[in-house]
This record gives structure tokens, C-alpha cells and sequence, in this order.
């Protein structure tokens, strides 16, 4: 087996885009600049037929120009032409303002692929946030995408002039920009790439999966002390995509390429002269530092997902976007609602070789089987996890009481707080003496102070009414020890998901064989149920929770399934037959 690490990374500044405010007096009356230069990637385009010079070959290979533009993708299309020689006789500009201040290495311009029309010279300056220009330069692109390399640091505005096409009589056609670059690495050029991937097949926690990654930094584009280098445009949230091409033999022509995931920066430091050290996580992680209001709920699960992961990109499985959800969750992390709600509903959350997050029930039947042919014996371990006797879910109900009490009282300075309440309230029902309510909701609230003074902040509490479920493991041993597991904080559990909790919990702790090994990788990914061959000639069937790739060396992983021994018989391997722990969704 040959194999070889490839790493895409997107130095872009993460926040220009959204902050964008394009504008151009030369752009058809048909192109929405404030809609199609925003979005992150540029669709696919159509191969118009236009009345400009030499354009349309009569080949079948164009299509009518739309009767109503207005509804579709287009980008940047200037009004005008360019003349005999391709240049304009009156540029088009463009002119882009922000109301913060951003930096990059450089602009990559991508014009109309379908056509193969760009921009063939232009130029672009950048303002500061006084109105001074801050850098200028001509660049001379020769394809439809093209990075124009100018590093330049803290600007408020860019006007793009476009001075000429590559074809005479040609509309400009820009359909997008990157503010920065797309690197791309391989082979040697990666020193270190370690991926982790876990999941909780019973989403008490969601975890982040990670990358670990060294790049050989030989030109010192990375390094911390050269002025013209990357290393102070570098940014938390910037995009890296690993993938891993894999040939069977030495001899093989052809390889297969497996994405190992899409993470996002969050630390980055020079581990020597020629080392670049990056650590990234997954989508999951971006949720960790995003903070959630919270509230009291009574919707369906996909009502409150959309919620939960506004912005961000993921799938739900429809039965579970239809489960009814009643309950409350507190203010915090998007990543703990997720949490709390993939709890209640029994689903997996898992982002890993991806860039969505899927939530959906785990598979029910195992999908494959990991044989002796593919692992590694050194290193190979089972465990017996502790024995679960029983398990006791507290249920929840919230409601509101009838009558107002203080939330909050004290003195305050002219200004604006944020008030986090000690218990949950009805938003509706909040009033306030001494300030301005500013911002309402059930967890907190904002006031806007303008005279110091004593404020009072009184509103209708939810009282939360709680019942305890406890559910015995069924097939105790004699004389098993009590070891009885409580669940508490699971304020989405509502009293009629509390027997439905209880029995994922047991199904899941009855899966008592921890099986850790290496193994050559493959299709297999996380909460996949898998059987196992072990020690002896038993098999293991159960969850695989965890995989740990160094992929520089090989196309190799670390792997944990939690599961149990199968019995000898047929049904089983067809699964069958239902054994405790195997009932679970998830």
C-alpha cells in the first residue's frame, strides 16, 4: 500500500465576506451584487449565449439567455464592453466597503468558466479606515481563476478597476472573490497530520474531532518573523480539508482518495525554523465557542435544531425532526442545546470526513466486519467495562407561575449590562424599574442604564416540576454489586421520553466489551456497528466510537468498539438476534 496526505487550506480572512458591501454603477440592472458576490463558493454556471463578439458558436452547446435574469446567479456583468483591443474605454468598478477592519494576503478572482472569459487586466487598491490608500497594484490575470498576491493589513475599502478582457467586445463577468488563497500541500510538504474522530453513541457529550498538523515551512511563508509571510494573516475558523490517496500496491496506477475531514484553525505557532504547527477542529468545535440564548420549548425537534444551528450546515434524519420536544435549556453553547437535544431524541451527532453535521439514529444492524487480515495484533486490548444495575432519569416539566417575583435587584451605573437570571422566566412577562429593558428572554435580559439608581427586574418564573424513572438492568448475575447510574441534567428529557432514556442508557451500558486495536483504515466511520473478529476466534459486535489516524504514516487507525460477544449462531451475524445493548437507536 502508497499513500499520500493532501492538505487544502483556506487563508482567507473568515470575516471579510459577510462584512462586504459591494457596489458598481457599471453593473447590469439584472445582477444583485449584495446577494451573489456574498456567497462562500460560486455555484455552477451556464453557458449563455450573448450577443457579444465571436461568442455564440452555433455548436448546441449554449443556452437562450433567461427572460427573467433577475431570479438567477450571475455575479459581477459589467453593461458596457470592451473594445477592439479588449480594453474599456470607461472601466468598470468595483467597490467594496466594510464596516470593520480586515487583512489578507491577496484577492482570488474567479471569472465565467463556462466561456472562459476573465478579466485580463486590472487594478486594485486598498483604503484604510480614514480614507488614505493603503497599497496599489496592476496584476494581468491569465485564467478564470486567479489570485492577485498583495499583502496588505487593517483596510475598510477595495476598488477594483478593470481596465481590460482577454477577448475583445466582452463583458466583464466576475463571479466572485476570495479574500485570500487557496494553498494546497502534499507529500513532503507535510510533516504531521494527525486526525482524532470520537463520538458518544449516546450523546451524553458531543465531541470535537481534531487535526494535528505540521507543515514544512521552507520558504518561511509561515514563519512568525517574516514581514511578507502568511504567519499574521492566519485566522481562527480558517478552512483546512484533509484527504489521504491510497493505492492498493506499489504498481497501481490508480489511487482512492478519502476526505478525512474538514476543520477549522484554532492554534497555530512556529515549532522551528522551517516547522509550521497548526491544531484544528470540526464544525462541532465552531459550535463550542458560539453562544446560545437558550429557552423553554414545546416544537419538534427540527424546529429546534434550525434553531440550535443557524448558520452552520448539517442534516437531521426526518423520523427525528419529527420527535416533539418539550423542555428547557439553558443559555450557553450551541454545542451543549445540540447536546442536550440529541440526548433527549436518542440521536448521534458526528461531523467527521464531512464538513455537515449529521444527526441522525445509529445504525441498528452491523454494516460490515472488521477481520484479522486488517488488524494489527500488537497493541490489540478488550476490556470489561463496570457492570450498570440501574439507571434513574429525571424527567422535567416546566411551567410558569401565575404570579411575578424578582429576578433581579441592584445598583447599577449608567450603561448597558446583560442580566443572566439565577432561574428561567416567562420573556413576555419582564418589567423593569430604574433602566430600559434593552433585549428579553427567558434566561437573561439586556438594560440599558442611564441614570445610576437602584434597578429591579421582576417577571414571571417557570418552576420546573421534576419525576425520577429508575429502570433495573434486566439478567443481573447473582450477587451483583448495585451501581446504579443517574441521569439529572437532561432538562429535554420530559416525563413521557423518560422510560424511552432509561432503556438507550441500560441497552448501551449492557455493551460491556471495549475493544481496542489497530487496523488497516477504510469506508468505516464513527456510531458505524461493526463485527469484530477477536482473541480466540470470538467476535465483538458493536459501535465503533473512536479512530485516530496518523496519516503520514499510512493509511492506518487506531479504533475503539464498544460492544458485545456475539453468539455462534446465524442470526446473530444477520443481527437478528437481539441481545441486551443492542436495542438502542443509537
Amino acid at each position: 500500500m502508497r499513500t499520500n496526505t493532501r492538505v487544502e487550506f483556506g487563508l482567507y480572512d473568515v470575516t471579510a465576506r459577510g462584512d462586504s458591501s459591494p457596489a458598481c454603477d457599471a453593473a447590469q440592472p439584472f445582477c444583485s451584487l449584495r446577494r451573489d458576490l456574498l456567497v462562500e463558493a460560486v455555484p455552477s454556471q451556464v453557458k449563455y449565449g450573448t450577443l457579444e463578439s465571436r461568442q455564440w458558436l452555433m455548436d448546441g452547446s449554449f443556452s437562450f439567455f433567461p427572460e427573467v435574469p433577475e431570479a438567477y446567479f450571475w455575479g459581477l456583468w459589467s453593461a458596457v464592453q470592451s473594445g477592439e483591443s479588449g480594453a474599456f474605454t470607461d472601466p468598470p468598478v468595483l467597490d467594496i466597503q466594510f464596516s470593520q477592519a480586515h487583512s489578507s494576503s491577496g484577492l482570488t478572482l474567479h471569472f465565467y468558466a463556462p466561456t472562459g472569459d476573465w478579466a485580463s487586466k486590472l487594478k486594485i487598491q486598498w483604503y484604510g479606515a480614514d480614507g488614505g490608500l493603503l497599497a496599489s497594484a496592476l496584476f494581468t490575470p491569465d485564467a478564470v481563476d486567479f489570485y492577485c498576491a498583495k499583502k496588505v493589513d487593517r483596510y475598510r475599502r477595495i476598488r477594483l478597476t478593470f481596465l481590460e478582457t482577454n477577448r475583445p467586445g466582452r463583458y466583464l463577468k466576475l463571479a466572485g472573490l476570495d479574500y485570500g488563497v487557496y494553498l494546497h500541500f502534499a507529500g513532503d510538504e507535510i510533516v504531521k497530520a494527525h486526525v482524532l474522530e470520537e463520538c458518544d453513541p449516546l450523546s451524553a457529550e458531543i465531541s470535537i474531532n481534531t487535526l494535528g498538523l505540521t507543515l514544512y515551512n521552507k520558504e518561511g511563508r509561515f514563519s512568525i518573523l517574516n514581514p511578507e509571510g502568511y504567519f499574521d494573516v492566519l485566522q481562527h475558523k480558517q478552512k483546512l480539508t484533509v484527504w489521504e490517496d491510497v493505492r492498493p500496491e506499489a504498481r497501481s496506477t490508480s489511487s482512492t482518495s478519502y476526505c478525512m475531514g474538514t476543520f477549522y484553525l484554532s492554534d497555530w505557532e512556529n515549532s522551528g525554523d522551517t516547522l509550521a504547527d497548526f491544531t484544528a477542529v470540526d464544525a462541532v468545535g465552531l459550535l463550542d465557542g458560539a453562544p446560545y440564548g437558550g429557552g423553554v420549548y414545546d416544537t419538534t425537534a427540527g424546529a429546534l435544531a434550525a434553531d440550535i444551528l443557524d448558520g452552520y450546515s448539517y442534516t437531521l434524519d426526518a423520523e427525528l425532526a419529527a420527535e416533539r420536544v418539550q423542555g428547557y435549556l439553558a443559555a450557553g453553547t450551541r454545542r451543549e442545546a445540540l447536546q442536550q437535544l440529541a440526548f433527549a431524541v436518542g440521536a448521534v451527532v458526528d461531523c467527521s470526513r464531512s464538513d455537515l453535521i449529521r444527526i441522525s439514529p445509529a445504525p441498528a444492524r452491523a454494516s460490515g466486519m472488521i477481520a484479522y487480515d486488517r488488524k494489527f495484533q500488537d497493541g490489540s486490548k478488550v476490556t470489561l467495562t463496570p457492570l450498570i444495575t440501574a439507571v434513574a432519569v429525571t424527567a422535567h416539566r416546566y411551567q410558569a407561575e401565575e404570579a411575578s417575583s424578582e429576578l433581579y435587584k441592584d445598583t447599577l451605573e449608567p450603561g448597558t449590562y446583560q442580566v443572566t437570571f439565577s432561574a428561567p422566566a416567562v420573556a413576555d412577562s419582564l418589567t423593569v424599574t430604574g433602566a430600559t429593558l434593552a433585549g428579553r428572554g427567558v434566561n437573561r435580559c439586556t438594560l440599558a442604564v442611564s441614570k445610576a439608581g437602584e434597578v429591579c427586574v421582576t417577571g414571571r418564573k417557570y418552576v420546573d416540576s421534576t419525576i425520577i424513572l429508575r429502570r433495573a438492568a434486566a439478567n443481573l448475575p447473582p450477587n451483583a454489586q448495585d451501581n446504579e447510574l443517574t441521569v439529572t441534567d437532561a432538562t429535554l428529557v420530559s416525563p413521557d421520553r423518560a422510560a424511552a432514556v432509561a432503556n438507550r442508557v441500560l441497552d448501551y451500558y449492557a455493551q460491556r466489551y471495549e475493544q481496542t486495536f489497530r487496523m488497516i483504515a477504510g469506508d468505516e466511520k464513527l456510531a458505524d456497528r461493526l463485527i469484530v473478529q477477536s482473541f480466540g476466534g470470538e467476535m465483538v459486535r458493536g459501535v465503533l466510537t473512536k479512530l485516530e489516524f496518523d496519516l503520514t504514516g499510512g493509511f492506518v487507525a487506531d479504533a475503539k468498539v464498544v460492544g458485545r460477544r456475539l453468539s455462534g449462531t446465524a442470526a446473530a451475524y444477520a443481527g437478528d438476534e437481539i441481545h441486551a445493548g443492542e436495542r438502542s437507536l443509537i
